[in-house]
């Protein structure tokens, strides 16, 4: 018997959400404290609030409209020059499953995977500026900021190079619709999981290499950097 579609839209409701690190610029410790390093977790896009949301662009003061620190970085507020509020979302993901009824009566379900893409977002609610210290240097802070931003983009763009191969792991054959949406986001997960981690370590030696007092050439390093790489990485942005 011919296969049957059955559903066009599962959609593994999972994705990234990260408060990153602030740049703090009036320190000079010899490690990063924990209070201050980055923050990441995996999250049901639905218990996040709609936000303010822009894809990766040029970042301006505008865009940090949060009225206080994050919670988490609230021990180190008064040090803050800003924070950024970012997501690592998937806002293409089709699933199409289709079923075929055995002679024993029974159905056999297989997936296929139509579309998958990622994208980096920032929370311009949730992203939130301190004048009173980055009053002093607005630029390094802004850069900061940026630099930030852009690690999440790369990250973004490096999954949307492996669409086709982490569409093939989300396909899968089994008894029920159910079965096979357990298993996209059994995977969907794990490559969100992996990419966050990835995120987390870079952001982390990033605050650590310049966040700790005033390091504009350790800085200009690591944009020359992002920058190359976004460049390289230009056709895989969504």
């Amino acid at each position: 018997m011919a296969p049957r579609t059955r559903s066009n839209s599962l959609r593994a409701l999972i994705s990234a959400f990260a408060l990153l690190g602030p740049a703090c610029v009036g320190t000079a410790e010899s490690a990063l404290p924990e209070s201050a390093a980055p923050k990441g977790k995996l999250v049901d896009p639905s218990t996040l609030d709609a936000g303010d949301l822009i894809g990766y662009r040029k970042l301006t003061r505008a865009d940090f409209k949060g009225e206080k620190a994050p919670p988490e970085f609230a021990a180190v507020a008064d040090r803050a020059g800003a924070t950024t509020c970012a997501r690592l979302v998937t806002p293409d993901l089709e699933l199409e499953v289709s079923g075929v009824r055995k002679a024993s009566g029974k159905e056999k379900y297989k997936s296929k995977v139509r579309a998958v893409s990622f994208k980096a977002l920032m929370d311009r609610n949730c992203s939130w500026w301190n004048d009173k210290v980055a009053s002093e240097r607005p630029a390094y802070v802004l850069e900061h900021e940026q630099i930030h931003f852009a690690i999440f983009e790369i990250e973004a763009r490096k999954l949307n190079a492996r669409a086709s191969e982490i569409a093939r792991d989300m396909e899968s054959e089994g008894s029920s619709p159910d079965e096979l949406k357990e298993h996209e986001l059994e995977v969907h997960t794990e490559v969100l999981k992996d990419a966050l981690e990835s995120i987390m370590e870079r952001s982390h030696d990033f605050d650590e290499d310049t966040s700790l007092g005033y390091k504009p050439a350790r800085q200009k390093i690591w944009r020359e950097r992002v920058t190359q790489e976004l460049a390289e990485s230009a056709n895989f942005a969504r």
